[in-house]
């Protein structure tokens, strides 16, 4: 309604100016009918925070042709005021010779700063439309989730695949009809209200988003990495709280990576749950394993294990029982039988998340294998799996043997199916906490929280000598895990790449500062961006403000916030007021 009230005073002012320049009353009354812009939907975290928004701003054109056609000598001068106010790279002359039909003269967020510019006999001639333009928040690598938006259409990101969802449907329309003689006044004939596309909530929590980024880029510095990323879902639901990389594109769903180690407690359900071991056999490892016997080739292990079981196996990540296991597999399944189970925890394909250019990830057929591969693919090679890929199928696990589908929607009803049973993911669970109490994962200890985890180190064989890729996945709390999370370096090179010592300090890391998170009020917001106070304190609210650093706060009344100006979403943050009320 400001806007309409706005829209009609202006043009009042143009019909009177418009009627004193022609002197003829005959051009009243008059109709107008001015464009209503609709906007895209906003795209909020799960605490209603905006992570992208259309922002309004004002565009004002001079209509040469218009001018051309009504020029009388006397605005002559008002013509060479124009152009300084516009600072324009015309004299007076070009504007009227120029065969240009409109000139854009300005824009600007703030409407009256551009109408204080025009001189009124210019208003007629002069045209302040409102547009938008999309504003994403980049803080925290959120624009590789969001992507972009160019003229109106999403590219990349959530923009793109909820494009459908989020756009704009109808711009609407004021028609104004003009009563008088000398005083002209608007009465508003109709108002077709704009269709504007739908909000979405995200899954996303951008206080853990900020946890996942700081710790990321803080462990790829100190490890001179090429760069790193961390996934973080709810194990029940697959929503993504935080999707975090330090590349310039989101390669947590548009690259791949070999998981290494990783993958051995997916092998392992694979074996348990078709019965083809069982916790207690036992395996003899002297170190190295020949997978196949006519090829002259040989998998080493950081150090001869002895005789494991099953459990011990996985705790300390003996490359020699997991090839055994996987050539136990093999010899009862075949190697369709294998790769089908491997399909089924979901590798190899699309998770279906809303990010525009997910791929499939690297996972042969069968008849595309060596003799060797049945082996290799159970230590995580030979098999390129995208990251949150990955954390789908590790998740299964920890989700009592379902897969749940990764979603970035809050709203959406998780969709799951079961893969392996409850019996089976409860034994996998109690060998991945040993990982973490007495393995390879000790560094992923949280002291008074149980988590369950497994390392990765997967060489980079293509890259060249020394060049690694350092995992851990995990889950916590152990006894009903609420979050699981992948983190994921990209050749470490100061002097470390084992996931041990590389990756699962940084989920450590991550785990202490979730837990630690107070959602007595939020840490972190978009800069630059007016949040939803709705519904806080006075007090949370003026904290806000203060670190988003506004300094004129007014407000009425007590309680908690009721209303709020400016709006959610508005970039105009001058002047903030509060409107309080008793809940």
């Amino acid at each position: 309604m400001k806007l309409i009230f706005y829209v009609a005073a202006i043009f009042s002012a143009v019909m009177v100016v418009s009627f004193l320049l022609k002197g003829n009353a005959a051009y009243s009354p008059k109709h107008w009918m001015i464009t209503l812009p609709a906007t895209r939907g906003k795209l909020l975290d799960v605490n209603d925070r905006l992570c992208a928004v259309d922002e309004a701003f004002y565009v004002a054109y001079l209509d040469v042709n218009y001018l051309k056609q009504r020029y009388i000598d006397s605005i002559d001068a008002q013509l060479s005021l124009l152009v300084k106010n516009f600072n324009l790279p015309y004299s007076p002359a070009e504007l009227l010779s120029s065969k240009t039909r409109f000139i854009r003269l300005d824009e600007s967020r703030d409407r009256e700063a551009i109408v204080n510019k025009i001189p009124t006999s210019l208003l007629p001639f002069i045209s302040i439309e409102i547009q938008t333009r999309r504003r994403q928040i980049s803080d925290y690598g959120l624009d590789k989730i969001v992507g972009r938006v160019i003229d109106g259409h999403g590219t990349g990101g959530v923009e793109e695949k909820l494009d459908k969802i989020l756009k704009k449907r109808k711009d609407g329309k004021l028609l104004l009809k003009y009563h008088g003689f000398v005083s002209l006044s608007p009465n508003i004939e109709q108002i077709i209200e704009p269709e504007d596309g739908s909000d979405v909530k995200l899954s996303i929590d951008i206080d853990i988003q900020k946890i996942c980024y700081e710790e990321i880029q803080k462990a790829v510095l100190e490890n001179n990495a090429i760069a790193g990323g961390v996934v973080v879902m709810e194990t029940n639901t697959g929503k993504i709280r935080a999707m975090v990389t330090t590349r310039d594109w989101n390669d947590a769903v548009l690259g791949y990576f070999e998981p290494g180690s990783a993958i051995k407690p997916v092998i392992y359900s694979i074996a348990i749950e078709n019965n083809i071991v069982g916790p207690d056999d036992i395996f003899e490892c002297n170190g190295s394993v020949k997978p196949v016997e006519d090829l002259d080739i040989v998998v080493k292990d950081l150090e001869a294990h002895g005789q494991v079981d099953v459990q011990k196996a996985l705790a300390v990540s003996c490359n020699t029982a997991t090839i055994l296991i996987a050539k136990k597999i093999k010899e009862k399944m075949g190697e369709y039988g294998y790769y089908s189970w491997l399909r089924r925890f979901g590798l190899g394909e699309k998770t279906g998340v809303e990010i525009a250019g997910e791929i499939d990830g690297v996972l042969r057929k069968p008849e595309q294998w060596s003799k060797i591969d049945f082996a290799m693919i159970s230590i995580g090679h030979g098999v390129g799996t995208p990251p949150l890929q990955f954390l789908a199928a590790f998740n299964v696990i920890a989700n009592r043997g379902e897969y749940v589908y990764p979603t970035l929607l809050e709203e959406k009803i998780p969709e799951t199916r079961r893969i392996v049973s409850e019996k089976t993911s409860s034994l996998v669970c109690q060998m991945l906490r040993k990982v973490v109490e007495e393995g390879t994962g000790i560094k992923a200890q949280v002291p008074g929280v149980n988590v369950a985890g497994k390392t990765g180190t997967a060489q980079k064989i293509a890259a060249g000598e020394g060049k690694y890729f350092s995992i851990f996945a995990g889950f916590y709390p152990y006894e009903n895990p609420k979050y699981t999370i992948l983190v994921y370096i990209d050749e470490p090179s100061n002097e470390r790449y084992l996931a041990s010592e590389v990756a699962a300090p940084v989920f450590a890391s991550i785990v202490r500062k979730i837990i630690d998170l107070s959602r007595e009020r939020w840490i972190s917001f978009p800069k630059g961006i007016m949040p939803n106070l709705k519904g806080l304190s006075l007090r949370d609210a003026l904290i806000i403000m203060n670190e988003l650093g506004v300094k004129n706060v007014r407000f009425n009344g007590t309680g908690l916030v009721a209303d709020q100006y400016p709006e959610a979403g508005s970039s105009d943050l001058r002047e903030v007021v509060l409107i309080l009320e008793e809940p």
